[in-house]
């Protein structure tokens, strides 16, 4: 494999946010759960504003970017492990050994089906409930409204998206038009819940989702005798957020992916490692240096 070519050096900017990892610790399962605030520290940024702390801090990130030097960039990543799905449920249920042998190759069990899996009905409540609180931390909280929202191509992050944000959207007279990555979906092994649908079925059931351009009508990564490496899938999620940064004006980044993926954003952008609970969501402060002009 050809080695790739870094064009952004990625930072996370961690000053900003309680200790993640050291937080995690502390919720159940050590699976960090959304956090009050979302996690942000209530600091000094040198001004004389009594707005809440999300609003101020809104603020401070808008300002960083009007004085970065050329090639630097600061966005805010909300990032959303998708709600609990048919997969996590029959993973539970028959242990993580038989389900990797066995389960995680076929598409279902003839009850039900984990193929590209999708929500369960508690992923369903999650979904909602962070769009509650979102909702909520718009309102009272000094939230900001997203400027893009980014989702994976598979069945649950698309569902998550909508249930978590198509509402918070249309209700402030803003267009709901996620945006499908190919490469912010799951990492790529042979368990069958990796293997997207096709285009054409996206499309039908998610008309209003945009699709990337090239987006393949089949699923021409997922391979049944294949596993990606750590190594393949940092790179890919280093190409992901190149693209993000490159060609994306907004700020305010919703990005819904998995678990496995998270883990992959943590290290590209030097983060700290710690796991995610379902239906939980992250903010990141990342600062981008352009290497390559």
């Amino acid at each position: 494999m050809t080695e790739q070519v870094c064009k952004f050096h990625f930072t996370f900017e961690s000053s900003y946010f309680v200790d993640y990892p050291e937080t995690a610790l502390a919720c159940p399962q050590s699976k960090l759960e959304t956090l009050p605030e979302l996690g942000l520290l209530d600091r000094n940024y040198n001004d004389a504003e009594t707005t809440p702390a999300w609003a101020r801090f809104a603020t401070h990130v808008r300002h960083l970017n009007d004085a970065a030097v050329t090639g630097v960039t600061y966005k805010v990543l909300f990032v959303v492990r998708h709600g609990r799905g048919v997969h996590n449920v029959v993973m539970e249920k028959e242990g993580s050994v038989e389900w990797k042998n066995h389960w995680s190759k076929l598409d279902g069990d003839g009850s039900r089906t984990w193929f590209d899996a999708d929500l369960v009905d508690e992923g369903v409540e999650e979904a909602k409930t962070l769009s509650r609180l979102f909702a909520d931390g718009i309102e009272n909280r000094g939230f900001p409204l997203p400027d893009s929202i980014y989702t994976s191509p598979l069945s649950r992050c698309l569902a998550t998206t909508k249930l978590a944000f198509k509402g918070i959207l249309e209700d402030r007279g803003t267009l709901f038009k996620p945006k499908v990555k190919e490469l912010l979906r799951e990492r790529l092994t042979d368990h069958t819940c990796d293997r997207r649908r096709d285009k054409s079925w996206i499309q039908s059931v998610y008309p209003e989702y945009e699709l990337e351009a090239g987006f393949a009508e089949n699923d021409v990564l997922w391979h049944p005798d294949r596993y990606e490496s750590d190594t393949e899938h940092m790179a890919r999620t280093q190409q992901l957020l190149e693209n993000i940064f490159d060609s994306e004006s907004g700020t305010f980044l919703v990005l819904v992916t998995h678990s496995f993926t998270l883990s992959s954003i943590l290290q590209v952008i030097g983060a700290p490692m710690f796991r995610v609970g379902e239906g939980v969501i992250v903010p990141f402060l990342v600062r981008s240096q352009k290497l390559h002009f």
